[in-house]
């Protein structure tokens, strides 16, 4: 490749020098590339041997400006350490990938920071979004429909009409998180959530709450902090001195919920499921280790990615498709920890 630049003055071979080489138009050069079909078999192989020996390779770019479409999807999401969180964002860029698109990776540090972050995202005139565990603002939603770029929220309660909203059912995990509780004859209830998600951590608690309250139970010791392991050893530290008769503690993720079982058993002494039951949310694979055996919530993800996809596939395609919102419902994983 190093001799082709230098017969070429340095310059990268063109489409125009590979249509020469086998004897076809640039046309048919760019028709291969750009992954039509119409065209013979053997002329596609003349193309791409041509392409091979000369060391071609297609200006995506340049081939986006033409077509009006980049090929990039645009993948949002809040920087945060979460091994679930991690898994279902190399998830998602497979998928794009499969599409035949490539994923373009922007991270916000904060929630309130999105707006800022969606601008520069629509500079690259990405094809779609796909925003993972946080919220849009209704100005920025309409911008995105104003200029017919389609809108995922994955995994965060969003009600807009005008994009599309794929997620867990976190109140109704709420809600069977207590029931079950209450079943196991649990009666002095407390949550710890992550103000890092709050907005999901909300809606868990409003589920946990709502069955609660059916059962007469009013009084729930509610701590939010940071998700980190740490935090949920701190939190639950902070339960136990404010009320001793707690048993049972739901938490809105398997990382602070593995750090509120250390603490009930290392730092006070107490038994896991006897004297403190614990739920965790997201299935991690920590969660199944031995030294905690965890129960907690696995969320619908293959199911919700195939929701998000087929979406998006159809909505860049042309055809008509309705936004919205859908629900999924979680399962509770049980293990040794209730």
């Amino acid at each position: 490749m190093t001799q082709l630049r230098n017969m070429n003055n340095g310059k990268m071979v063109n489409s125009k020098e590979v249509a020469a080489y086998a004897n076809v138009s640039q046309a048919t050069v760019s028709r291969v590339f750009s992954g039509q079909t119409n065209i013979k078999e053997k002329t596609r192989q003349r193309v791409l041997e041509a392409a091979e020996e000369l060391g071609y390779r297609p200006n995506a770019i340049a081939r986006g400006l033409t077509l009006n479409r980049s090929n990039l999807i645009a993948l949002v999401a809040i920087n945060v350490v979460n091994p679930h969180y991690n898994a279902i964002i190399n998830k998602v860029a497979d998928r794009i990938q499969e599409m035949g698109r490539e994923p373009l990776f922007f991270v916000s540090e904060e929630e309130k920071n999105l707006d800022e972050i969606l601008s520069q995202v629509l500079q690259y005139r990405v094809d779609a979004i796909i925003i993972l565990s946080t919220s849009i603002s209704s100005q920025m939603a309409a911008e995105c429909l104003k200029i017919q770029v389609p809108v995922v929220v994955f995994n965060k309660y969003t009600v807009n009409k005008s994009i599309m909203t794929v997620c867990s059912d976190n109140v109704q995990a709420g809600w069977m998180a207590a029931n079950y509780l209450f079943e196991k004859g649990c009666d002095s209830f407390a949550f710890i959530g992550s103000n890092t998600f709050l907005g999901t951590s909300k809606d868990r608690l409003r589920g946990f709450n709502d069955c609660l309250n059916e059962k007469g139970y009013e009084n729930c010791i509610v701590n939010m902090v940071p998700y980190t392991y740490e935090d949920g050893r701190k939190a639950m530290k902070s339960i136990l001195e404010a009320d001793k008769s707690v048993n049972a503690v739901f938490c809105a993720g398997d990382i602070l919920a593995l750090g509120a079982m250390d603490a009930v058993k290392y730092e006070y002494g107490l038994r896991i499921p006897e004297d403190i039951a614990v739920i965790g949310f997201d299935n991690i694979d920590v969660a199944s280790w031995s030294p905690y055996l965890l129960t907690t919530f696995e969320q619908q993800i293959h199911q919700m990615l195939e929701t998000t996809f087929k979406y998006l596939k159809d909505k860049l395609n042309g055809k008509q498709v309705s936004e919205g919102l859908i629900l999924f419902e979680c399962k509770i994983v049980e293990r040794s920890s209730t």
